[in-house]
Order: C-alpha cells, then sequence, then structure tokens
C-alpha cells in the first residue's frame, strides 16, 4: 500500500495540539454546583449518560479518517512484462531402455539416468524466462514431445509425462538432430541444406541441446551430417554425454514377479559426440551423475543467454471512497446526537 498524497498526513500532527487545546478548554467550561453529590451519584445511570464520554471523540475520529482520505492510499499491483527476442532452444531426449540404467556406487536411493535428466532439465526450464522451448524425444526414431513453447509450465507437464518403451529402442541421433532442426528452421530449409541448396549463416538465437548416453546405431542419418546441417543454419549443438563409466545396472520386471537388475556395460560414444558439438560450435559434457549433470546445465544456461529487457506496470487502487464515507457517517452521526439526544445545555 501506499499513499498518492502523503504531504496530507502532516495534518494527523496538527491534531495534537488541537486536541489538548479543546480538553483545556473543557475544564474551563462553567460547571453546574450541586449542594449534595452524593444524592447526585444515586441516581440511576442511563443510557444517554453512558454514551456522553464518548461523543467528544467522535470529532477527532472523522477528522482521522477526512486527513487518511485526503492522503489518497492506494494498494498497488505489479504487473512485469519481458520484452527482447529470447531464444530458441530445442532439446533431444534419449528415451533409449539403456537411460533405465543405474549406477550401483550411487547409494540408495537410486536414480536412473532418465530420472535425473528429467529433474535437471525441469530446473532449467524454469530459469528460461522469455525463452522458446521444445522438445524432441527419440530412440531408435525420433517424434516431437512438444513444440517451440513459452507456456513452461505445460511444457515441464508434458516432460514429466515421458518413459521409455513407449517406441522401439535404439539410438538415433542423427535422426533426432534433424527432428530438432525441423522444428527451429523448418523442414523447407533443412532439406535444401541437404541437398546444398541453402547457403551458411548464423542464428545466435537458437540451439539444441542434445541428451544421450549411448552411440548412434539405427537413423538414415549420421550425428556428423545432422551437425553440418546445423552449422549450415547457424545453430548450435550443445551435447551432454549422461552417465557413469564402467558397469550400470538396468532394472528388468521378473515374470515370476519382483524386479531384478542387469548389468551392462557404459557405449557412450564421446569421440562422435563430441565431434557434433565440435562441428556447430557448441559444446560437450560428460554428466556421471545428478550434481555433474546439474552443472552442465549451469554452463549451457550461460553460454546461451541473451539480454532482457524488463518493463514493469504499476496499477494502483483507490483506497480513499471508503474512510471518506466513513467520515461523513461520523459526521452526521455526531450532530445528530448533539442536537437531539445527547444535547446540552450552555
Amino acid at each position: 500500500m501506499r499513499f498518492h498524497d502523503p504531504l496530507w498526513l502532516l495534518l494527523l500532527l496538527a491534531l495534537i495540539p488541537w486536541l489538548l487545546l479543546r480538553r483545556r478548554r473543557a475544564r474551563g467550561q462553567p460547571a453546574l454546583v450541586v449542594a449534595d453529590w452524593g444524592q447526585v451519584g444515586a441516581l440511576p445511570l442511563t443510557w444517554r449518560a453512558r454514551l456522553a464520554p464518548y461523543l467528544p471523540w467522535l470529532r477527532p475520529l472523522l477528522l482521522v479518517l477526512a486527513i487518511l482520505a485526503l492522503a489518497r492510499p492506494q494498494t498497488v499491483e505489479r504487473e512485469s512484462r519481458v520484452r527482447g527476442e529470447g531464444v530458441d532452444l530445442m532439446v533431444a531426449l534419449d528415451l533409449s531402455t539403456s537411460m533405465l540404467a543405474e549406477d550401483p556406487r550411487a547409494g540408495e536411493p537410486r536414480a536412473n539416468r532418465l530420472a535425473m535428466a528429467k529433474d535437471v532439465l525441469g530446473e532449467f526450464i524454469r530459469g528460461r524466462r522469455g525463452d522458446r522451448i521444445g522438445l524432441v524425444v527419440f530412440a531408435a526414431r525420433p517424434y516431437p514431445a512438444a513444440p517451440l513453447t513459452l507456456d513452461h509450465a505445460w511444457l515441464e507437464a508434458a516432460l514429466a509425462r515421458l518413459r521409455t518403451g513407449d517406441i522401439e529402442d535404439g539410438t538415433a541421433i542423427g535422426d533426432a538432430l534433424l527432428a530438432a532442426l525441423n522444428r527451429l528452421r523448418g523442414k523447407v530449409a533443412v532439406e535444401k541444406v541437404a541437398e546444398g541448396k541453402a547457403s551458411p549463416g548464423r542464428s545466435g538465437s537458437q540451439a539444441i541441446i542434445l541428451i544421450t548416453d549411448g552411440r548412434s546405431n539405427v537413423g538414415a542419418t549420421t550425428p556428423q551430417l545432422a551437425a553440418s546441417a546445423a552449422r549450415t543454419l547457424g545453430i548450435r549443438i550443445h551435447v551432454i554425454g549422461i552417465g557413469s563409466r564402467g558397469m550400470a545396472v538396468i532394472p528388468i520386471d521378473d515374470p515370476l514377479g519382483g524386479t531384478r537388475y542387469r548389468q551392462v556395460q557404459a557405449d557412450l560414444d564421446e569421440s562422435v559426440l563430441g565431434e557434433i558439438a565440435t562441428i556447430t560450435g557448441g559444446g560437450y559434457f560428460r554428466a556421471d551423475d545428478r550434481g555433474g549433470l546439474s552443472r552442465v546445465f549451469q554452463a549451457i544456461d550461460r553460454l546461451e543467454k541473451r539480454p532482457l529487457e524488463e518493463k514493469v506496470h504499476f496499477t494502483y487502487g483507490e483506497l480513499f471512497p471508503p474512510l471518506l464515507l466513513g467520515a461523513l457517517l461520523l459526521l452526521m452521526v455526531e450532530s445528530t446526537l448533539r442536537a437531539t439526544l445527547l444535547r446540552t445545555l450552555p
């Protein structure tokens, strides 16, 4: 809350000497001389006699309300609008079965690679205000999970619903990157690049984040070809290789009931993943656990920042009408009581 004209509040200070002077004058007024006060005190106390001591306080109270109304108290509502162009980010997330792998050295409770990626990616999305973010998921083939959107709450809900097993298993990294490029620059532009009909260009406001734990083993497009197309279109690709080195375990539903674990060897093709990032001018990052993955996203967050201009609007709600109405009502009540029920003789 704020006061539009706060200088009127200084009148509240002027009320103090006025009240003191008013009290002194009340003491100096002529009093009725009574021979025997005891007999007067024995008289029954009427409701008029009970109300009379409060009547002098109505005038100061209505003056306080009137002064507050003159100062115009207001409620303040803040509305923030972001101006400026953000970054268009497409996330390509691996949903192959190997993303269910858990690191046995991580302690209990263990989180699989997909759960860690979804958790940290959600935090990253919440921090990218003003950016359009989309999501492509892939295994043996890619499919779009969310278009480029500023509705990050909806995007997080779509991310939370992802699970492995919805598409055939495999790791089609090249096809996934082309699908992400189609979402960023359109299918026609990507096809022209593939046919060699597009000229190179830079787009500082678009990037792809690839998250995978394996090597490309299926698909019609090689990762290097997809990276070359991204470079021609001026789009950086940041690559995150997720998963610890060595052995990991994948939970498998036992037909006889319960869950058993199968050991798998890490198969992260770091040489190809690093090549994808190098071709496009992006960065390659390795994340062995949740803490490492969080630091990787922080680094990408710094690389893909663009300054945003924020314009703040304030709206105000007036509070003086109730105060003014209260002062007028008190004035009417006081004037009526003084002239009728609580009238005093001079």
